[in-house]
């Protein structure tokens, strides 16, 4: 553990009220600087950004105290290149760098994922710096990096602006059943809401104004804007702890540069209007960002955007009355992430997107936030001038509107009983009828869900989806981020197992930042732990921060698309290398129990060899259909053809099963046909003593289990198996 004198590095708030205190990045910068001296007992400090253009490091922030006698840090050395001295040693390696053995002088590479934005450079006169301090540093760095990142891109590209002068009403009167996406599940009913915030900037600048604005009320504006998207961290903070203070960063670095408001005001100075000075600008960083090469920069264009949305909302007064969306379902053509916060802070019964995509963002804040949302490519349902009763199902993606008062009725009646039972702890034993035991575990995605999941008395996790923090972020999120959210996790959890499943991006979960991801079919493409061993750095990252995570606890540690023993082997001397690591750093951490999810058919012919390798093994049913079927499970007009009990997937979900017991490897069943009515007698009849689901399911599945006979169950299962045809084995499970 840290000492006191480091709880700094813990307090987040510290260092956003550094942040929001201050008027501009070099004073942030400087009191950045103060807190080293505060708590870290140095001499000098200077801190460096990487100017990608020039290629050199430029110096923004310094202090000395009248003990300091090492010459590398020097207010007058602007500019490093980037290869020059003991920074540009660390910015090659990307590691802490030392002057000389006498560690009194230290680099400190400042990273935002796999990339060096900047250097912190520190300096004691005589005590050397200790490994713990390195690691505290290191730690802090990470902490800033976005914050540093947004200050770099502004600064930087502020040289480059070179600016220049210059609804129909549909009558729904009927009922109406539509067929849309399920993206966040839930049930939600009531009166619709149309929200059409995300107006294009050639919208925007086709708007005339009525009055000339001033230099004063675009002052007050701005000042709204900060306070609204501050309020609006906080709520990040509240309900999503293992992505606070990611989301708005861009927005309120950018409201704090001064030369992107210097460009604004000059413009007003010089006679034009202030709406039109603030579009005018924006559009110019926006070409800017979107022409850029680096990913970083150019996933800043939503941010602005968003931004300039605010900003002139406030100018204009468009905001002075709430939205009022308070157990209402919002119809919206897209919104940002901060839209869902501001609807999740006004209890919005539900969301329905009607312009038919959605980002990862996006669905991720709804599912945390416990929003149900669906997506329909329908955008007639925005033109209604009256609100619409409308009851949406988020797990099924069907919409009703103007339902029928036997639809609500239904509809009150399943929302009071799956309210009833949600809050209700489980039994402490999930057993079936005849008294056999049943590991009963919860899938999740960030940290309200395992709060929720552990509220509920769930056994363990049996699928931590680790990918879900670096989707809601801009970057890949560094080491001490991941090691911070890890430790969370299994803190919260306790005593009860955890698996952590690595990284699994790709197919319909993309970053936004990677450049390599340009593919003609990303489902067959660069994913899961092939996205891992193509990036062992990023790898390598992700197992130092479990296995620090961890300390002296044994959790499991499972790869995701494994289709060969070599992919399985590589992987795990990547665990084994990064425990080595750990152990010449100082550290003492225990070798995770490794385990391998089955989901790609090529594994059913190795079956013996794998168990042979293992630990554990689970089961994604979702991925293990789609590749055994050769079909896309998102394509609408494949649907029918995605058939769970086609006979081939439950008699490869046996073969599983048997090697599984015959060398006796644990085995969980942790996709959708882990909590489906129709699947689980029969998944318990071919011997699957473990399953996984979202805690939303947990209570059904566990009264599911109880109501089964074992002896039962192994009858259906070799019944079923006994068909070839899809429509036998539907008869025979009562699958309409």
């Amino acid at each position: 553990m840290l000492g006191p004198r480091y709880n700094m590095l813990f307090e987040f708030s510290e260092l956003d009220w550094l942040f929001h205190d201050t008027e501009d990045i070099e004073s942030f910068l400087n009191r950045i600087i103060d807190l080293f001296y505060k708590h870290m007992r140095i001499s000098g400090c200077s801190i460096y950004l990487l100017d990608e253009s020039s290629d050199q490091l430029v110096f923004m922030a310094s202090e000395q105290t009248a003990g300091s006698s090492n010459e590398t840090i020097d207010r007058q050395e602007r500019h490093i290149k980037r290869d020059e001295g003991l920074c540009g040693k660390a910015v090659k390696s990307g590691k802490i760098e030392f002057a000389s053995l006498k560690r009194v002088t230290m680099a400190v590479p400042i990273m935002r994922g796999q990339i060096v934005i900047g250097v912190i450079l520190l300096e004691r006169s005589r005590k050397p710096f200790h490994r713990l301090d390195a690691g505290t540093v290191r730690f802090l760095a990470s902490q800033l990096a976005n914050i540093l990142d947004n200050a770099r891109t502004y600064f930087m590209d502020s040289a480059k602006t070179g600016l220049e002068p210059g609804y129909n009403s549909l009558e729904f009167n009927t009922q109406i059943m539509l067929q849309g996406n399920a993206a966040s599940p839930g049930p939600a009913y009531g009166d619709s809401f149309t929200l059409d915030r995300k107006r294009s900037f050639s919208e925007l600048r086709r708007l005339r104004f009525d009055r000339v604005y001033t230099l004063a009320e675009l002052t007050e504006a701005i000042d709204k804007t900060e306070a609204q998207l501050l309020d609006l961290q906080k709520g990040v903070e509240k309900n999503l702890s293992d992505s606070a203070s990611l989301i708005f960063t861009s927005h309120l670095m950018m409201l704090k540069d001064k030369s992107f408001i210097n460009e604004i005001t000059n413009r007003i100075s010089t006679g034009i209007n202030p709406p039109a000075a603030l579009l005018s600008v924006a559009e110019n960083y926006i070409k800017i960002f979107s022409e850029s090469d680096n990913p970083f920069v150019h996933e800043k264009v939503e941010d602005l955007e968003d931004l300039i949305q605010r900003i002139f909302a406030n100018l204009l007064g468009e905001d002075s009355a709430p939205v009022n969306a308070a157990g209402r379902i919002v119809i919206a053509k897209s919104l940002y992430p901060s839209d869902i916060l501001m609807l999740a802070t006004e209890k919005a019964a539900g969301i329905l997107l009607v312009a038919g995509g959605v980002t990862a963002h996006i669905s991720i804040l709804a599912q945390s936030l416990k929003i149900p949302m669906v997506i329909i490519d329908f955008p007639d349902l925005m033109k209604t001038d009256k609100p619409l009763p409308i009851v949406l199902d988020g797990e099924s993606g069907r919409i009703c509107v103007n339902p029928s008062q036997e639809i609500i009725n239904d509809f009150s009646e399943i929302t009071k009983q799956t309210r009833s039972t949600e809050k209700e702890p489980l039994s402490d034993v999930t057993q079936t009828k005849c008294g056999k035991k049943i590991g009963l575990l919860t899938n999740i995605n960030l940290i309200p869900d395992l709060q929720e999941a552990m509220n509920l008395n769930a056994e363990g996790v049996g699928l931590y989806r680790t990918e879900f923090p670096f989707l809601l972020r801009n970057s890949f999120p560094t080491e001490e981020e991941q090691y911070v959210i890890y430790q969370q996790i299994i803190e919260l959890a306790g005593e009860k197992p955890i698996t952590f499943r690595t990284l699994d991006v790709g197919g319909d979960k993309i970053l936004s930042y990677y450049r390599d991801y340009t593919e003609e079919n990303p489902f067959l493409g660069l994913r899961s732990i092939r996205f891992s061993l193509k990036n062992p750095a990023i790898f390598r990252q992700q197992i130092r921060a479990i296995l620090r995570a961890a300390g002296g606890r044994r959790v499991k540690l499972m790869f995701p698309m494994i289709s060969t023993m070599e992919e399985l082997r590589t992987a795990k001397e990547m665990v084994y290398q990064s425990k080595e690591e750990l152990e010449k750093e100082g550290l003492s951490p225990v070798l995770p129990e490794i385990g391998a999810m089955v989901e790609i058919p090529s594994l059913l012919a190795i079956l013996d060899h794998l168990c042979e390798e293992v630990d554990f093994l689970s089961i994604g049913t979702n991925d293990f259909i789609q590749y055994m079927l050769a079909v896309d499970r998102n394509n609408e007009k494949l649907k029918d053809h995605y058939t769970p009990h086609n006979p081939s997937v439950l008699r490869g979900l046996k073969m599983i099963a048997e090697a599984c017991n015959a060398h006796n490897v644990e085995l969980t069943v942790c996709g959708e046909m882990a909590h489906q009515r129709e699947y689980i007698p029969f998944l318990l009849g071919i011997g699957i003593q473990n399953l996984s689901v979202s805690s939303g399911f947990l209570h059904d599945t566990q009264q599911i289990i109880s109501k089964t006979r074992l002896d039962e169950a192994k009858t259906l299962a070799d019944e079923v198996l006994s068909y070839s045809s899809i429509f036998e084995i539907e008869r025979c499970l009562g699958i309409m």
